[in-house]
């Protein structure tokens, strides 16, 4: 019999939740090869049986996707993770394998917009969709709250002060890296053992399927009474100030070798990669070269002392480019090399976190720059906040992995997408840009686009069907509009934008990866301004594709195809979405065009345009369960106990994706999403009350773009706060 590799249950165990039977499926191991340092794998299947041979069990998984796509008919996505038709059917050997040794996953805030309320059941799905996307190191957040608490508290700080620092459960993401404290909560009674428990067992498949796990390191942000007078600096990031313990004083290193035990005690041993920035988007406390290499080499040390510790080799220290552009103004070339000068390079790993907009390898990482010499993964972040957004440069995306062939100390790709389940065929493509078998030309990406489009709909035996080709029509025009080249940012949806004034509220939307000033606050905080002439162009064509999935939808409905018709449902309700949200523009200019020419009726006769719109939206909405906020409120509610701790965390879910945090934050709406019970519940009402004031205002005369706003923003914040206050329970 031939010989089964260690990890065979594990890949067994993916194959089964994705509909295939397991026992009919042999998992064989293979011999490295120097030419992929990625992993290699085959599959070929015969008689009923499939056999994947691999170097490591997440090629093996890869392999079994690749093998679902092409002969099954079915690629494994997030929105369909299970193959229609699970009979193996014979194939051919065929192998893949990868160049890039390391393909990282998620982004901190991650674990904020998207992952926050997630239990057991949605992080296997979320493990498994890893494994077969080829992920070998993603971020482990999950739990950290509970390290960092009991870290504070056998530091002597009182449970309630800890409680207090520690904050909600959504925002924590921002109080582990330093950018806020004490926003929220308090946490459930049985929180932390809970988390605990469930970090353990998605750390123990992660490590099961062969990935490398990467935990958190700490940071040096403690509260004022940890600290001790003459002991700390203070960072600053939207409007809170946060202590921070001074590099390799005696506190600091007391409590960062406190921070690695506690870690294992409560996590298990560490896994040699930790990821750390202790000023992701704030200005460090001095511009000292000095200071900061101290910061950098003492980061450093707590992390390699506290392996050591245990009896494990030095970790390598995983950290984000993102500071270095997003305070480019501080991070000087000195600076940056200064940081990390005292470092041992190898054991660095650097993130290139936005390599399709703004890459910084060329300057930071190439010879002769301040980080020459240090491995580095090119990221692709995509997403910020969640919010709905069709987009991606899908040829962009080919041409730059492609001309990374063969660049110094490059380790391999990674995805750090801030909220994810958006735009799956950017995913899709960036996962398998990581292998061998990827497109590397025009010609090759329509080929791979095309192959999508007929597996994400289950129409590959069907390919010359009218469903087939209403389907190609519907993606050719998405590929050339939405996902087409230049398309690095998304194009934001006037729906969230905040009312706050007599002007249009597009204009003043910050563009998104840019540094937030402290002062004026900004008053929305959708992706880029209202620039582009080609997103009204478009919708024409647009609403066409969504017609064309629509039908698509009911063609395979009618024929049995249910997976196939849920997914096309999806696409359509998502691209109608689209359509109608950027519609709304000309409803917004008709009621600013009416208040100027001081015609009340007129402005109403607009707003009513533009409600029937909103009203659309949110009812397109309440169809599908993962654009209805109820989905999100009740997976928050479902870690509570008792009514006073949902209550608490259904406030701490509707304040992330409403206002965020405080309400003079440059952060209003920065999660805002296209759900069912945010779109009719809170931007039609801040739409109405910005009509209702401009019609008062209408009815003495034209109303200039100077009218004191201040009743009109007296009543958006009120709306604002009793919509995140609601709970279920009232």
């Amino acid at each position: 019999m031939t010989e089964q590799a260690p990890w065979a249950d594990a890949v067994r165990g993916v194959a089964a939740r994705a509909g295939l039977d397991p026992s009919r499926i042999a998992v064989e191991p293979l011999v490295d090869t120097p030419a992929n340092p990625g992993g290699t794998a085959e599959h070929h299947a015969a008689d009923g049986r499939l056999t994947l041979r691999a170097t490591d069990p997440v090629a093996a998984t890869v392999a079994l996707g690749r093998y679902a796509r092409t002969h099954l008919g079915t690629r494994l996505t997030w929105q369909r993770p299970r193959v229609a038709a699970p009979a193996l059917t014979d194939a051919p050997r065929t192998t893949v394998g990868s160049p890039h040794a390391v393909r990282t996953y998620l982004n901190v805030v991650t674990f904020g917009y998207s992952t926050a309320f997630w239990g057991w059941d949605r992080w296997e799905r979320e493990i498994d969709w890893m494994a077969l996307h080829g992920v070998t190191h993603p971020l482990m957040l999950l739990g950290h709250e509970a390290v960092l608490a009991e870290t504070f508290r056998r530091a002597g700080l009182p449970s309630d002060e800890t409680a207090r620092w520690i904050g909600g459960a959504a925002h924590f993401p921002w109080t582990f890296m330093g950018g806020m404290h004490s926003f929220g909560g308090p946490l459930p009674a049985r929180w932390e053992q809970r988390r605990v428990d469930l970090a353990r067992r998605v750390l123990a498949r992660m490590r099961e399927l062969g990935m490398t796990p990467v935990l958190p390191g700490f940071g040096g942000h403690v509260p004022p009474a940890l600290a001790g007078p003459g002991r700390m600096d203070e960072i600053e990031w939207q409007g809170w100030r946060i202590p921070l313990l001074r590099p390799g004083s005696a506190r600091a290193r007391e409590l960062q070798a406190r921070f690695g035990a506690v870690q294992r005690e409560l996590l298990g041993p560490g896994t040699g990669w930790c990821a750390v920035d202790p000023y992701i988007e704030s200005v460090p406390p001095s511009g000292d070269v000095a200071y900061l290499a101290a910061a950098g080499r003492d980061t450093y040390a707590a992390l390699a002392d506290a392996a050591r510790a245990a009896g494990e080799p030095d970790p390598v220290w995983v950290l984000q480019g993102w500071p270095f552009h997003y305070k480019a103004a501080f991070w000087t070339p000195d600076r940056v090399a200064a940081y990390l000068r005292d470092v041992p390079a190898d054991r660095t790993l650097v993130l290139d976190l936005w390599g399709e907009h703004v890459p910084l390898h060329d300057d930071l990482l190439a010879d002769g720059r301040p980080l020459a010499g240090r491995p580095w993964v090119w990221c692709a972040l995509h997403n910020f906040g969640g919010r709905p957004a069709l987009f991606g440069d899908l040829a962009g995306l080919v041409r730059d992995v492609h001309a990374l062939r063969g660049a110094r100390r490059l380790t391999g790709l990674g995805l750090a997408p801030e909220a994810i389940e958006n735009n799956e065929v950017f995913y899709e493509l960036a996962t398998d840009l990581a292998w061998d078998d990827a497109p590397v030309s025009p010609a090759g990406l329509d080929a791979w686009l095309r192959s999508f489009v007929l597996t994400r709909y289950g129409l590959s035996g069907e390919a010359g069907s009218r469903a087939a080709h209403g389907a190609l029509r519907a993606w050719h025009t998405l590929s050339t509009t939405l996902y087409g080249p230049g398309h690095t940012r998304s194009v934001p949806t006037p729906v969230i934008a905040r009312p706050w004034g007599a002007g249009l509220p597009f204009p003043a939307q910050r563009t998104a990866g840019e540094a937030v000033e402290p002062a004026p606050p900004t008053p929305s905080s959708n992706v880029d301004a209202e620039n582009d002439p080609a997103v009204a162009a478009a919708l024409p064509r647009l609403a066409e594709a969504a017609r064309d999935l629509a039908t698509l939808r009911d063609q395979l409905s009618h024929q049995g195809f249910a997976e196939g018709a849920d997914t096309a449902d999806a696409d359509a309700a998502e691209l109608t979405g689209h359509v109608l949200a950027q519609g709304t523009r000309v409803r917004v200019r008709g009621i600013l065009a009416a208040a100027r020419a001081g015609d009340p009726d007129g402005v109403r006769a607009h707003m009513a345009r533009l409600r029937a719109d909103l009203l659309t939206l949110d009812g397109l909405a309440a169809r599908r369960p993962e654009t209805r906020l109820d989905t999100w409120v009740g997976a928050a509610r479902s870690w509570g106990d008792t009514d006073a701790e949902r209550d608490t965390l259904e406030r701490e879910a509707r304040s992330l994706v409403s206002v965020w945090g405080g309400q003079h934050n440059g952060l209003h709406d920065y999660a805002g999403r296209h759900w069912h019970g945010l779109v009719a519940d809170l931007y039609l009402p801040r739409w109405q009350a910005w009509a209702d004031w401009l019609a008062e205002q209408a009815a003495g005369g034209p109303v200039p773009p100077d009218a004191d706003p201040a009743p009109l923003r007296e009543r958006v914040v009120a709306l604002e706060e009793e919509w995140r206050g609601r709970t279920r329970s009232q």
